[in-house]
């Protein structure tokens, strides 16, 4: 009995020993102090890595917007900060247990009622978002029930929908998947270019539609072994094959497959691969596509290739022609390659470099130099007024010379008739050139009506400003509500805590608690979404009713502490998010 006294000191003292060395605290990118305005960040399908997350915020970023495009209601995101006393400091994990886990994320129950903010948020602004989320998912298992709902509920009402949230749903909170709770949103936006159906002039760079030659291979279908060598595969249509067991020497229809660094996309799953001779090859990188090597259609001609770069990562855009009309783009494909964007280092950059800030990623993209100044068809400077005139963001104040694009496919055939009728000479010293090259990722579009409303998310709906967020649909499914926080303190000036949808995904979204802000069109959302990077927490609604599989197939680890799975889906779906088991 002597005894007791000693063993609870000892017990006391290891106990102070561990809280010494609290777990490390991973944040989704850097996060922004008190002091400093917050600045973007982000990554496309299966690449832009956490390499991305140390990218440095601008030494001095252009003061926020006095106002956001009219769908927002509350404070502007880009004012957001960091609390200065959470600045520097690890979130402590908190008890966990009764959780349950996917392989990219944790998640925990919490009553909606306890968000921060839930009850002073303008819930009505984000109705007409989550009614659009229903018109995809309504016919989804789970999603009847709340979708049918939504028809009894006032629009006009924000005590209603709040009810109506809380009836039909469960508030889940979304860790990282060493239970922290910190992560990181951005923004993004619509941007303009101009444009024309026909190559020459100011306008030599091709917006690419989904190229012909692509083929599809299903990773989920791959032997293990494959993955790090050669094999053997046959071409069905636009689909590949794999072949076991199978010799690929002199036997017609059957080709050498070599997947080398190519990485399937995280939402189907699926390599993008071409047809090089008798071998099935990774699809070509954007350096071999700027040289022509591609077999693809030309959706329209852009004079400014920093910004059609910078469409590609936003995933969409509007283009106006040389007629003046109007031509939309919405992201229809990738070339299969990992996102790894030019960043920007610290420092004076190069001579003829420059900096862009997007999706919350600094980077830094080569020009070379000439004299020639950038020009429409008629040798006149493109006129930059109104809110809506596209700017490259990472030319402001600096004028573009007119461009010369490496000679594609496309445009090999008239691009010496175009050059003579643009008033260039074949001893014309060519213009300066602006591609990402470093970056082997690419995008393609599809051609879309134009509107008032938001370009067409990776749902399939319009996104609205201020209302809707891209996230990593492994880890948030698509279409569902996401409560966004960034503050605890929702009255805290700055604070950005609010009802959103997920309606979007993009390579630079991966991570748990990633979020990225769609700030709208034009040039106002495009200062507002180059200028927003914040600590942020994140919390995922779901119908009651919804079959959560990693609920179930969770497995207790050694019986005790929070459940491990290895599902990488949170909720699979065939279109949406499709889940590593065939």
């Amino acid at each position: 009995m002597q005894r007791i006294p000693l063993l609870l000191a000892l017990a006391v003292t290891w106990a102070g020993c561990a809280s010494d060395h609290p777990a490390t605290s991973v944040t989704l990118g850097a996060v922004s102090t008190a002091a400093s305005p917050p600045v973007a960040q982000g990554e496309p399908p299966s690449g832009e890595r956490e390499a991305l997350a140390t990218a440095p915020s601008p030494s001095s970023p252009p003061p926020a917007p006095a106002s956001m495009p009219a769908p927002m209601a509350g404070p502007t995101p880009a004012n957001v900060t960091r609390p200065a006393a959470d600045a520097g400091k690890p979130a402590a994990p908190q008890n966990t247990a009764g959780g349950f886990a996917t392989r990219h994320a944790f998640y925990e129950s919490t009553r909606i009622a306890d968000l921060p903010g839930w009850d002073t948020d303008d819930v009505s602004a984000s109705w007409e978002a989550f009614r659009r989320s229903c018109t995809v998912l309504g016919s989804h298992s789970g999603w009847s029930e709340p979708c049918n709902a939504a028809h009894g509920v006032d629009a006009r009402n924000a005590a209603a929908i709040r009810q109506f949230f809380e009836t039909y749903f469960n508030a889940y909170q979304i860790r990282n998947t060493d239970r922290t709770l910190d992560g990181t949103m951005t923004g993004y936006y619509e941007p303009l270019l101009n444009g024309s159906r026909q190559y020459g002039g100011a306008y030599l760079y091709p917006v690419y539609g989904t190229p012909n030659d692509m083929l599809y291979l299903d990773a989920r279908r791959l032997p293990e072994r494959a993955r790090d060598s050669v094999s053997a595969a046959r071409i069905d249509g636009r689909s590949v094959i794999p072949l076991t067991n199978v010799s690929s020497e002199g036997l017609k229809g059957i080709y050498v497959l070599d997947l080398r660094d190519s990485v399937p996309d995280i939402r189907d799953k699926k390599f993008r691969l071409r047809l090089d001779g008798d071998r099935i090859v990774p699809y070509y990188t954007r350096a071999e596509i700027e040289r022509g090597a591609l077999n693809a259609p030309v959706l329209a001609y852009v004079d400014d290739p920093v910004m059609l770069y910078s469409m590609q990562l936003q995933g969409a855009g509007k283009v106006r022609m040389s007629d003046g009309s109007i031509r939309r783009f919405a992201y229809a494909e990738q070339n299969g390659r990992p996102f790894l964007p030019p960043l920007a280092h610290g420092g004076s950059a190069p001579a003829g470099a420059h900096k862009l800030v997007v999706r919350g990623m600094e980077m830094q993209i080569d020009v070379g130099d000439d004299d020639t100044s950038a020009a429409t068809g008629d040798g006149t400077a493109p006129s930059t007024d109104g809110d809506d005139e596209p700017v490259s963001p990472l030319l402001r104040g600096f004028q573009l010379a007119t461009p010369v694009p490496a000679v594609t496919r496309a445009a090999a055939g008239h691009s010496a008739s175009m050059a003579s009728a643009a008033g260039h000479s074949p001893g014309t010293a060519a213009p300066r050139h602006g591609f990402a090259i470093s970056d082997p990722s690419y995008v393609f579009f599809r051609v879309i009506p134009d509107s008032p409303n938001g370009p067409v998310g990776a749902l399939g709906v319009p996104l609205s400003a201020g209302r809707s967020v891209a996230v990593d649909p492994r880890t948030t499914p698509l279409g569902a509500p996401v409560f966004v926080s960034t503050h605890d303190d929702p009255q805290a000036p700055g604070a950005v805590n609010r009802l959103m949808l997920a309606q979007d995904s993009g390579g630079a979204i991966q991570g748990a608690v990633r979020a990225d802000y769609f700030y709208g069109f034009g040039q106002t959302a495009q200062m507002q979404a180059s200028h927003t990077k914040a600590r942020l927490r994140m919390w995922v609604l779901l119908p009651k009713g919804l079959h959560i599989a990693a609920q179930e197939t969770s497995l207790k680890t050694r019986g005790v502490g929070p459940a491990a799975s290895d599902t990488d889906c949170l909720v699979s779906d065939p279109v949406l998010c499709v889940d590593d088991a065939p």
